[in-house]
């Protein structure tokens, strides 16, 4: 037994080398197989079904209001009547505010008086002159004169028009939703306005991209989600597509508004932002497969399948038809019982 010991140790001695190199071989063959195998994508099949699809345009946009007005002085002034603050409803024509007039009404009586003067000298020139013929210098003279008289009357027609401005009025049934102050008694600025928005009108608007424009009309359904209520959904429609377009960070976009069934403007207040999500087709039980599934080359639009019932994959082209959000409806090129590959 220890002659077969001595005689093992000796043969490993004289070949430690080549047992060594062999043994490397063997672990960086496995480590290969290995890596190989862990780097195999391991393919993930779904299979077309039949269902409902529906094809929207999203946009954002805000609530607004059809009727809504921003009221203010032509000049500063104190405010010496206030007939509606922030919050209260309004009636058509109803005096909202009215600054201090007395300045304005002196300045009026100043210039009435100067017309009467003006007036006195006209007619006494009228009266020198009725019953003999006036040369060139006198004929000017009394034109000038007669522009003089329409002039006083103009400046007395423009300070009526100042004292009548010194109050202003509703034109339409709404609520104040801004007032610079809730006092009478304070300096007011020609900065300074009063808003009044009639909640029923609430509107919500958005633009749309010119891309778009052409999968719009009017009266098409719309949902609308606003960000302060989450999963709430208002059912709408398209009331208005503006004729002209503007300019945007997006590139050349078109107004679009939709109204909003409700006259709770505390609730749905001017200024919310949301999404307007714009119905623009839907078909029902249909064969549908997932949007990512497809890649199109050559004008043309393919999907990978599962070849022969083993973990491989094969191109098959395809034709497609309506398309959603995440979904595509497949007209041609697939059945139900056939998967197809879903990409990672």
């Amino acid at each position: 037994m220890k002659k077969i010991l001595e005689n093992t140790l000796a043969f490993f001695k004289k070949r430690f080398k080549l047992i060594l190199i062999i043994l490397v071989m063997a672990l960086v063959g496995f480590w290969y197989m290995q890596s190989r195998a862990s780097k195999q994508i391991k393919l993930t099949f779904v299979s077309p079904v039949k269902e409902d699809i529906v094809s929207s345009i999203t946009i954002s946009g805000r609530v607004d209001a059809k009727e809504k007005a921003r009221l203010r002085f032509a000049a500063g002034g104190k405010l010496v009547y206030l007939g509606a603050k922030e919050g209260d409803t309004a009636k058509k024509w109803q005096s909202i505010a009215t600054i201090d007039r007395s300045a304005l009404q002196k300045q009026m009586s100043q210039n009435l008086n100067t017309y009467m003067q003006e007036r006195n000298s006209f007619e006494n020139t009228q009266d020198s002159i009725k019953d003999r013929p006036l040369s060139t210098t006198e004929t000017r003279a009394v034109a000038d004169e007669q522009y003089n008289l329409n002039n006083k009357v103009l400046n007395v027609e423009i300070q009526d028009i100042a004292i009548a401005n010194t109050t202003i009025y509703s034109p339409f049934e709404g609520i104040v939703t801004v007032a610079p102050t809730a006092v009478s008694g304070v300096q007011l600025l020609p900065s300074d306005y009063f808003e009044i928005v009639n909640p029923k009108t609430l509107i919500f608007h958005a633009n749309i991209d010119e891309i778009d424009l052409y999968r719009i009309e009017k009266g098409q359904s719309t949902q609308i989600s606003l960000d302060a209520y989450d999963g709430e959904k208002i059912d709408t429609f398209i009331s208005y597509i503006s004729y002209t377009s503007s300019e945007s960070t997006s590139g050349t976009v078109f107004l679009i508004e939709f109204p909003i069934d409700s006259q709770n403007i505390n609730k749905y207040r001017i200024g919310m932002n949301g999404d307007a999500v714009i119905k623009i087709a839907e078909k029902k039980n249909v064969l549908t497969i997932p949007l990512n599934c497809i890649f199109e080359r050559d004008n043309k639009v393919f999907v990978n399948v599962k070849a022969d019932n083993k973990e491989q994959k094969i191109e098959k082209e395809i034709k497609v038809g309506l398309e959603s959000n995440d979904k595509i409806e497949v007209i041609e090129g697939l059945s139900e019982s056939d998967q197809i590959v879903l990409p990672e």
